[in-house]
């Protein structure tokens, strides 16, 4: 054999060879490729209310594909769903496999609460005021507090008398005459009546009683007014004198008809 025989030999022998090697490659790229546009799936587990955590099958998924994208054991996973290997090998698109169960954290019942009465309501605090009383000599009797009936004077005798409705206080004392009224401090806010009763030898020209709604920090005044009873004697004795004259005079009248009869007696004589 020539030396260019055994040249053109080799060539074909080459160029079979990487035909070859050629068809072989392109047969085994579509395996190796990963198809444009393929989706890659993660697995982020979700816990139900329950605890427990699914994985939801997809298309041609197995229990060996499962195992290894979510990292739980296979048999711990066939275990858990109850599956021989064949069914491992044909699962259900849609179908639920339990992967675990997220322990819930226990509640611990503490004692119930002791309820707590209900407290009484405290009552207000009430403030006080001052309660004065001035009993003046009414000249005039027109029961009117005038200058000169008040100024430095007053009628001295006369019984007060302070009380609440409930009778729960009670203050009492006497009028006095120096010009100034009686008062009572520290007397709580409210309402009150206030009586004065009339000295021997007065008559009253006012109301004996009145009531009054004292209010915290006041100082409040209540006038009671009176005159002298010694006016009733003169009308007295002014009747007695008219009662005199009219007995005189009729004396005189009577003895002027008996003289006007004793006369005609003597004329007729």
């Amino acid at each position: 054999m020539t030396k260019g025989e055994i040249m053109n030999r080799t060539q074909k022998i080459i160029l079979s060879i990487l035909l070859v090697s050629g068809f072989v490659f392109l047969m085994a790229t579509p395996l190796l490729a990963t198809p444009v546009g393929a989706q890659i799936f993660y697995y982020t587990p979700t816990a139900m209310a329950n605890g427990n955590i699914y994985y939801t099958v997809r298309e041609n998924e197995t229990c060996d594909s499962i195992s290894y994208l979510t990292g739980v054991n296979i048999d711990t996973l066939r275990t858990l769903n109850d599956l021989d290997l064949d069914q491992c090998r044909f699962l259900q698109i849609g179908q639920q496999l339990l992967l675990g169960t997220v322990p819930t954290p226990a509640v611990t019942v503490g004692p119930s609460p002791t309820p707590t009465s209900n407290l009484p309501t405290p009552e207000p605090i009430k403030g006080y005021g001052t309660l004065c009383v001035y009993l003046y000599d009414d000249i005039n009797g027109n029961a009117m507090a005038e200058t000169e009936e008040i100024a430095n004077t007053g009628l001295a005798g006369g019984e007060i008398s302070i009380t609440n409705p409930d009778g729960s206080f009670l203050k009492t004392g006497t009028t006095i005459n120096t010009g100034e009224a009686v008062c009572f401090e520290e007397v709580p806010e409210g309402e009150y009546t206030v009586s004065v009763a009339i000295p021997d030898g007065y008559n009253p020209t006012s109301g004996q009683n009145y009531t009054i709604n004292l209010k915290a920090g006041d100082t409040a005044t209540v006038n009671f007014s009176a005159q002298a009873s010694s006016t009733l004697p003169l009308v007295n004795e002014e009747g007695n004198k008219s009662l005199f004259l009219a007995i005189v005079g009729g004396i005189i009248v009577l003895a002027g008809v008996g003289l006007g009869l004793y006369v005609r007696i003597l004329r007729r004589k």
